[in-house]
């Protein structure tokens, strides 16, 4: 949605009317009453999952966590049925989460839905990933030992089942030669392990020895099994409908035969109860199940799922609350008082590009709106009105030498293939873009569309496209300077000398990196080992870096070169990712490069070993030199200032429809209104 001019509240839950998931009892209303407004304004306010929520768990202090599509893990208050923490932890979906027992630590199955499949521990308080662990084969189950000291792993076309150390993600031994499995676990003492394969075998394991000390026939193809029980019982759905064995001997001692289809969700603990998931043609049911002292299967409470919800993917229960994940990431509760609503959330305007000129951090947004707030941060205000205007562009470029010389304004393009062409802004008074600072139309390109992309330097404005075509306009007149055509260019910049540095595909033997001379035309090739020159950049200081990608041992990386132009034998090396990643952010911060490469944390480059930045809701996505500030955006759209020595979070900026949000820590939040320009012809604002 792009920003309006209207002013708007919270989206608060969204209620079933008329129906209830709690059929037996009679009330239907808000859960969000229950947090007291003045409380309640001193929040942030956080989003929702963006896609389907896959899992959910309840935390060992009653707190629902939820993870999906998204890649981010929700942390839920339910009394107050707001998001309480909400930060990324995959750059991919995640269909699996499995709670550490007495930790605040979760493994999370991640996937990237193509061949990609990988484990990765996190704890969740501090925000800080354990390890992660790259799997050769899709991943079917995951769960802790019984008394959490290692991972069980289960992989389709592995016949062996893994063990994982928990903290330190180091493979241990494990039984050998388990065949098969979809299912494992262990109790709490650890000394055995009980398997379940899809041929119809279940047996146990002696972990001390690795042998298998019992074997069963049961029931062949159970789907999603599950221990319940105290790990009395083992339960499931097979072609025969809802299934419960007798985890100690194999034995069917249950079935129901009206249920084949749907999903199952274990409760944890002793408990012998849990929870199924009915679908079927026009309706589908929520079942609470326990197995009585004589062993019969009884169902204790049904709800109908309501046709409005959307298609529930993930249920887990506690005594007095159901919580349910959906297919449209909303996060729904239920409470034994009648209340059921869609927990609160508030969605960020994602802001996706920004650029620093002169005293002002200049930033589109996801929904076409340019703004603008001071890049000193702490000259924004309370109650402070920050301009925004409509924009076509999805990108901003600004000179890095402004200031000293340079130019103080913006570059406005496209990368998207619309074909709309640039435009160079300048400032109106007191360095604030008004509707009276100058712009300029680059109209003499000669390039085709998509642009590739574009560099302000000086009185130079270069751009490049993507079959090559590399065009220098003036910045004052917009007339064409200098062009040059390479179907092998992947990247290009300006350099502080007026020349261009040119990133390249290497062959016929030339070199990954090429220095033209934006007078004579020559051409200089930088003969650098490499097989791709993917990326270049050029920052205040002037020093030259480009990133390469090439093949060692069969795999692929990706390095990120100190280019020495005088001498390219002198080029240094500044950091090396193994795989390949041409798209992170990188910038220079008070001559010191930092670079997002990974794409999970962003980290400073200088004379001390490597810096990593404290960590933002989201992974880190674009840099930008704020001169006394390291600024970057992140997968949530939001801006975070970042102090270049200690790489400590200085504060965050998160724009919504009506507001803005400031947080600093260890300070209350401030807030501030939005000053929209005034209506276009077009008629949005």
């Amino acid at each position: 949605m792009a920003l309006s001019g209207k002013v708007m509240g919270y989206n608060t839950g969204i209620l079933i009317c008329g129906l209830s998931l709690l059929s037996i009892l009679p009330a239907v209303s808000c859960l969000s009453a229950q947090v007291p407004q003045a409380d309640k304004a001193l929040l942030i306010p956080r989003g929702g999952h963006q896609g389907a929520v896959h899992t959910l768990i309840y935390d060992e202090q009653g707190r629902l966590l939820s993870a999906g599509d998204d890649g981010f893990l929700g942390i839920w208050d339910i009394p107050g049925a707001v998001a309480e923490e909400r930060f990324q932890v995959s750059p991919y979906a995640i269909p699996a989460m499995v709670l550490r027992p007495g930790k605040s630590q979760v493994s999370l199955l991640e996937r990237d839905g193509i061949d990609r499949y990988r484990i990765a521990a996190w704890d969740y308080e501090a925000k800080q990933k354990l390890f992660t662990i790259d799997s050769r084969y899709p991943i079917s189950y995951i769960t802790y030992s019984g008394g959490g000291n290692f991972l069980i792993l289960v992989q389709q076309g592995n016949p062996e089942v893994q063990f994982i150390h928990a903290e330190t993600g180091n493979i241990l031994k494990a039984p050998d030669s388990t065949g098969t499995l979809s299912f494992a676990a262990t109790g709490k003492s650890e000394r055995t392990m009980i398997g379940y394969a899809p041929s119809g075998i279940l047996s146990y394991w002696d972990l001390e020895s690795g042998k298998e000390i019992r074997r069963f026939t049961v029931p062949d193809h159970i789907r999603m099994p599950f221990l319940f029980g105290n790990n009395r019982f083992i339960g499931g759905i097979d072609a025969g409908g809802l299934v419960i064995l007798d985890a100690v001997s194999g034995t069917t001692i249950a079935r129901e035969r009206g249920i084949s289809q749907g999903k199952v969700f274990a409760l944890g603990g002793e408990t012998p109860e849990f929870m199924c998931l009915a679908t079927g043609p026009g309706a589908s049911k929520l079942y609470h199940f326990a197995m009585s002292n004589t062993g019969r299967l009884e169902i204790k409470t049904q709800w109908p799922v309501p046709l409005q919800l959307p298609e529930v993917m993930s249920a887990v229960i506690t005594a007095d609350t159901l919580a349910l994940g959906t297919m449209d990431g909303g996060v729904w509760i239920g409470k034994a008082d009648g209340t059921v609503a869609m927990m609160e959330v508030r969605n960020q305007e994602s802001i996706i590009d920004a650029a620093a000129v002169a005293s002002s951090l200049a930033f589109l947004t996801e929904g076409q709106v340019l703004g603008f707030i001071p890049l000193d941060y702490t000259q924004l205000e309370d109650k402070t009105l920050i301009p925004l205007e409509p924009s076509i562009y999805t990108r901003l470029a600004s000179d890095p030498e402004a200031g000293e010389g340079g130019m103080d304004g913006l570059l406005l393009w496209q990368e998207t293939p619309t074909g709309s062409l640039p435009i160079i802004r300048t400032l109106g008074t007191d360095a604030v873009p008004v509707s009276q600072g100058k712009t300029l139309v680059l109209d003499q390109l000669s390039l085709r569309f998509p642009l590739r992309s574009a560099v302000l330097r000086g009185e130079q404005a270069l751009f490049l496209d993507s079959v090559g075509n590399i065009t220098v306009l003036s910045v004052s007149t917009g007339a064409r300077l200098f062009s040059f055509s390479s179907v092998a260019s992947l990247d290009a910049t300006l350099l502080k000398d007026g020349n261009i540095l040119i990133g390249q595909s290497v062959v016929s033997g030339s070199a990954p990196f090429l220095i033209v001379n934006s007078s004579t035309g020559e051409t200089l090739p930088l003969p650098i080992p490499a097989s791709v020159g993917a990326r270049v950049y050029c920052g205040a200081s002037g020093v030259p870096y480009g990133v390469t990608v090439d093949a060692q041992e069969g795999r692929l990386t990706t390095a990120i070169t100190r280019l020495s132009l005088a001498n390219p034998s002198h080029s240094s090396q500044v950091a090396v990712y193994p795989g390949e990643d041409t798209g992170f952010g990188i910038a220079e911060s008070r001559e010191t490069l930092a670079a997002t490469l990974g794409g999970e944390e962003a980290i400073f480059y200088g004379s001390r070993s490597p810096r990593p930045f404290k960590r933002s809701p989201g992974f880190p996505l674009r840099l930008i030199d704020g001169g006394a500030y390291c600024i970057a955006l992140d997968t949530e759209g939001t801006i975070a200032w970042y102090d270049p020595e200690s790489g400590a979070l200085l504060a965050l900026f998160h724009l919504y429809e009506n507001e803005w949000i400031l947080e600093k820590p260890e300070a209350p939040p401030i807030r501030g209104g939005l000053n929209w320009k005034a209506q276009t012809e077009d008629g949005r604002r």
